[in-house]
């Protein structure tokens, strides 16, 4: 089950699981953590619907993920109009939510990706935040990730509860589903680029911009080179208007 509630509707085809809190949704992948049955967590906003619609690989690993949750505005207005009621679940805020319920578990985790001194900085910041968590195992997004069979082996020793895959999509979600296949008994997390916010690298949108919805305008605005990724955002409210989702 996805959700807390049982209601997954679907958008675009994915079924995206519905949650009253982000504390709610952090509580179910916890306690999947520490289960030792492990699972994926994807994030599903407009971007990844669209590009789903197209790429039919990058579509089935996210079917075969146990957990997506609506990290974007218009993935939520989508369920609403399904008849099923969330909160938006930011990855960036997620696995910090997690991080923070699990005080005094002392839980294992994997940090992956990021450049080496973003690496560097987010594990020094998260250990001195989480002092009873466990980093087992930290590999940048560099050459970090370019042996795989290798990082995996490498997971399979470590043995972490949770691993928090920073790479940006679909490049997150594709070297998850191959990791799993060495070491299943973790929760993965695909977390974009939650790193370079928790070190300070990159800001996020003040508060109530990411209340209205518009954290996306605030990043196009800063980094006018993802135009072309927020264009799928058009695309995406095209397919909500015209009843395509």
């Amino acid at each position: 089950m996805d959700s807390i509630t049982g209601n997954n509707p679907s958008v675009g085809g994915l079924a995206v699981g519905g949650f009253p809190s982000l504390a709610q949704c952090a509580r179910r992948v916890l306690a999947d953590a520490c289960s030792g049955l492990g699972g994926f967590g994807i994030a599903i906003n407009a971007e990844k619907v669209v590009t789903c619609q197209r790429d039919q690989a990058l579509q089935a690993v996210v079917k075969r993920a146990t957990l997506r949750y609506p990290d974007g505005a218009g993935v939520v207005v989508a369920m609403r109009l399904k008849g099923a009621r969330s909160t938006r679940v930011a990855g960036a805020d997620l696995w910090l939510e997690i991080l923070r319920q699990s005080r005094g578990r002392r839980i294992g985790v994997a940090l992956i990706g990021a450049a080496p001194q973003v690496l560097l900085r987010t594990r020094q910041q998260l250990q001195a935040e989480f002092p009873d968590v466990r980093v087992l195992l930290a590999r940048d997004g560099y050459e970090g990730v370019r042996d795989v069979a290798a990082l995996g082996r490498a997971l399979a020793d470590a043995r972490p509860h949770l691993i928090f895959a920073a790479l940006g999509s679909p490049r997150q979600e594709l070297l998850i589903e191959e990791l799993r296949r060495a070491y299943a008994a973790g929760f993965y997390l695909g977390l974009g680029g939650a790193f370079d916010v928790y070190a300070g690298i990159k800001k996020r949108a003040p508060r109530w911009m990411q209340r209205c919805g518009l954290e996306w305008l605030y990043r196009l605005l800063r980094e006018p080179a993802r135009a072309r990724r927020e264009s799928k955002r058009l695309e995406f409210l095209a397919m909500l208007l015209t009843g395509r989702l």
